[in-house]
């Protein structure tokens, strides 16, 4: 099934974990993108607006949704130089009867999480579990090209099941128009060797398209 919608206020918050607390999460088949020994992870905090699946597009819907990207090491898998895949650790949103009809149809699970935000600071909590970060759009912020190219770059999410590994296409490439934004607070208990890289936010308000995982090769991957 197909989904669309816009995407809004969207930002990146990316940071670092250790490989040996990220590994025991990631499928075997799934190949870690790593940076001195650790993982990254892109979280996407972004507000879903107009949201349908095309069979019903009457039906529309919003919330706020928040997801631990993991970075990807897909070079083998896609047969290109570069890596531009993730695996969705974990994701939440906002919205119980959302999550429970978004389940049955998606592959990507959700889960509900108490999301608060105040201005430019934002909370998320789930049980004892939290991440927080505050922003500063009015300083100016220098720009991490290597972190930039590699969550710019970013155009499909990886899954697994018993037949094998899935993908499925985000946006085309070079169509993540994303900029650095000062972050000038960052915590998390989510996961204990966390630090901060970076963050970057989307200026535009995004058409959204999402399509059904396919079962993969690397020709039908490129």
């Amino acid at each position: 099934m197909k989904f669309r919608g816009e995407l809004h206020d969207i930002k990146l918050i990316n940071f670092s974990v250790k490989l040996e607390e990220i590994l025991p999460l990631v499928p075997k088949s799934l190949r870690v993108l790593q940076e001195n020994g650790k993982a990254i992870i892109s979280m996407v905090d972004v507000k879903l607006k107009n949201m349908y699946p095309s069979i019903f597009p009457f039906l529309k819907f919003g919330y706020r949704y928040v997801a631990f990207r993991l970075l990807l090491d897909d070079t083998e898998i896609s047969g290109i130089n570069k890596p531009k895949g993730v695996y969705f650790l974990k994701n939440f949103s906002n919205q119980y009867f959302l999550n429970f009809f978004g389940n049955l149809m998606l592959n990507q699970k959700s889960t509900y999480a108490n999301i608060m935000e105040y201005f430019d600071a934002f909370s998320l909590r789930q049980g004892s579990k939290h991440i927080e970060y505050a922003l500063d759009p009015y300083s100016k912020c220098t720009n991490e090209p290597f972190l930039h190219q590699k969550i710019h770059r970013i155009d499909r999410v990886y899954e697994t099941n018993e037949n094998g590994i899935l993908v499925s296409k985000i946006f085309k490439e070079n169509y993540w128009p994303i900029e650095p934004i000062k972050c000038y607070f960052f915590a998390t208990n989510f996961f204990k060797s966390a630090r901060f890289l970076g963050a970057f936010k989307v200026k535009d308000n995004l058409d959204y398209s999402w399509n059904s995982p396919v079962l993969i090769s690397k020709k039908q991957l490129k």
